[in-house]
């Protein structure tokens, strides 16, 4: 009678294990299966499964139990409970060990599976228990353990090689699971797929690994092992993507592209492989590339964020929740709408297309006002934004570029009245380096002051930025009175920041300056040369060679600077210095920092704002140098 009644419950769970399955596979068929479809169907599955172990395990119940495992684990991964999967996963194998007269003597997970795979596969419960085994594959995955992964395939390939490999692709490689089905007992997603997807979401999880560490032969190898293995294609496409970064950081830019290319026929959503090819024709100096690459990025980013989202079944489990590293998610997900616009103006800016970059700033502008920045804020994209006034300087200095220059003062202005209130009366800034704090709790106190001076010294380099920037606007308008008060007004904020230099027994004192220290004196550099050159056209000539001479020592470098002090020296009458001064930018270059070292909008200004005839210079002092005998 007890038999009997044992069986009736069997049988009467193994029709409830079912009809969940059942129930799970209609509401896909229909499209519903969001989340709250996925939480009801786990918590079903987990209330069963509680039935279950509320009666002695028995052989005769341990398929059932292991399947009903499997089927909960995987209504858990969009569930909060997932922590609990692992807890009912190793009950299960210890029950079945009790079940079979067995028992665990080990908290050891790794030495538990070693006891199952020995005990049930004798028994006849190789299925079930390689079930299972996928359970707490996709589990160790999903967070990371790759080592007890090997582990744990070992153990099953041990049997089927005489010599077990060191290398996790060799051992999955060989792996034998076996996948036949129990027509009796349902389950959501066959072992086979699940199976398939763990093969290639390893290997590609072993490449991000390799990445991560530097070796990247090595993640080369795993990514392209991945293209030949069965995927989604959403995966295919990411893994061609991993391949394509991985040749770049191997100096193989065209191979790169290659990799790109087929992510995109694979899948044109993957976005990711269209922002690498960006950055790759960036560094080949492929301008026109880089600049189309950013363009069709913005079209999809700005379309997929206007379009609601598909009603697409979600399968119940993806490489996405087995990839859940964040170094994966930063190199597969496209930076936000925001930041690609911001890179597709900047690119416009840098290669002088100043008409199409005042536009997608002003776009960028717009937007920065709007409530959508403080989506942008919460994503945690890979790609991080630039500072908001960093963001304006650069659309001021773009406008002026591009002869727009009541919009650029206008945005200066704007940028002065949101910091003028943050700046200090005077600014000090102490270079520390690690040797001078004498024990671990000091530095973060040394360090968060040192950060402090540094944040209200962007508020100046900012605030003087647009003062430089505002000046050149008005001195481009003619309005030179108007440009010396500016300017004036800016150095005299300037002169509020110094450069404490500690003595250091043994080193040379201020050796280096901090870089932010290096973009003051190039800003400084910049006013003076403004002024210098507002001083040139209102016929003051010896205010206009104090100015230059200290813009060229401040800043050396400033190319039309340059070019201005020896225009000053000729008119003077000084012409020894004017050739000596020309040779200085022509000839005999100094070496300083390049443009290319500062911020955008601290670059300089063309040479069709200087407001002397630089040919009729050029061809004056090219004549004088070759009667000279010198070569200009």
């Amino acid at each position: 009678m007890a038999d009997r009644a044992g069986g009736g419950l069997l049988r009467g769970w193994v029709d409830e294990s079912n009809a969940i399955v059942t129930a799970w596979q209609e509401c896909e068929s229909r499209g519903e299966s969001e989340h709250s479809a996925r939480t009801q169907f786990y918590e079903k599955s987990c209330k069963l499964l509680q039935k279950m172990h509320g009666v002695p395990p028995v052989s005769s119940q341990v398929e059932l139990e292991m399947t009903l495992v499997y089927n909960t684990f995987l209504f858990s991964l969009t569930c909060p409970q997932h922590f609990d999967v692992q807890e009912n996963l190793s009950r299960t194998l210890i029950r079945a060990l009790e079940a079979l007269g067995s028992q665990a003597l080990t908290s050891d997970l790794v030495a538990l599976w070693r006891l199952v795979l020995k005990t049930l596969s004798d028994a006849g419960f190789l299925a079930c228990v390689h079930k299972l085994l996928c359970v707490q594959w996709a589990l160790w995955l999903s967070s990371g353990h790759l080592q007890n992964i090997h582990c744990l395939l070992l153990i099953v390939t041990q049997g089927e090689t005489r010599t077990p490999s060191d290398d996790l692709m060799t051992v999955i490689r060989n792996l034998g699971l076996s996948s036949d089905e129990k027509s009796s007992l349902l389950v959501a997603v066959a072992t086979s797929v699940l199976k398939d997807l763990l093969h290639i979401c390893t290997v590609v999880a072993q490449g991000i690994e390799r990445l991560r560490q530097g070796s990247h032969a090595e993640a080369l190898q795993a990514f392209l092992h991945a293209t030949c293995l069965p995927a989604p294609r959403r995966l295919f496409a990411q893994v061609h993507t991993l391949a394509g970064l991985t040749f770049a950081k191997l100096d193989q830019p065209y191979s790169a592209l290659q990799c790109n290319r087929k992510a995109l026929e694979v899948d044109f959503g993957c976005l990711s492989a269209l922002y690498q090819s960006s950055l790759i024709y960036r560094g080949l100096k492929k301008t026109e590339a880089e600049i189309e690459a950013l363009q069709l990025l913005y079209s999809a980013t700005t379309l997929r964020s206007n379009v609601p989202p598909a009603s697409a079944v979600v399968p119940l489990i993806s490489s996405d929740m087995l990839l859940s590293c964040k170094y994966f998610k930063s190199i597969i997900t496209a930076p936000s709408s925001l930041h690609i616009l911001y890179s597709l103006a900047h690119a416009c800016a840098l290669h002088n297309r100043f008409s199409e970059a005042v536009e997608h700033y002003l776009d960028l502008l717009a937007l920065l006002q709007s409530d959508f920045m403080q989506t942008v804020c919460t994503e945690g994209n890979v790609a991080v934004f630039p500072r908001i006034p960093a963001v304006y300087l650069e659309a001021a200095f773009t406008m002026l570029s591009a002869k727009k220059f009541w919009d650029a003062a206008a945005v200066c202005e704007e940028v002065i009245s949101k910091t003028a209130d943050l700046i200090p009366e005077k600014l000090v800034l102490v270079p520390l380096a690690e040797e001078d704090f004498p024990a671990p709790a000091v530095p973060s106190i040394l360090e968060s002051t040192e950060s402090r001076r540094l944040d209200r010294l962007d508020c100046v380099l900012w605030a003087g930025a647009s003062y430089c920037l505002q000046g050149h606007a008005y001195y481009q308008m003619k309005e030179t009175n108007e440009s010396v008060t500016i300017y004036s007004r800016c150095l005299n904020l300037l002169a509020k920041v110094s450069l404490k230099r500690l003595a250091i027994a043994g080193q040379p004192v201020g050796e280096k300056d901090p870089p932010k220290f290096e973009t003051l004196q190039r800003l400084r550099g910049l006013v003076l040369a403004g002024r210098g050159m507002c001083f040139m056209d209102q016929g003051q000539w010896k205010e206009a060679l104090r100015d230059l001479k200290l813009s060229l020592q401040t800043s050396p470098g400033l190319q039309n600077a340059q070019y201005a002090l020896t225009e000053v020296y000729w008119r003077l009458g000084r012409k020894e210095e004017a050739i000596t001064c020309w040779k200085e930018s022509v000839i005999m270059p100094v070496e300083t920092p390049s443009a290319g070292d500062f911020p955008l909008y601290l670059q300089g200004f063309s040479e069709d704002s200087l407001s002397f005839d630089l040919n009729d210079l050029r061809k004056r002092m090219g004549e004088v140098c070759q009667t000279s005998g010198l070569s200009a």
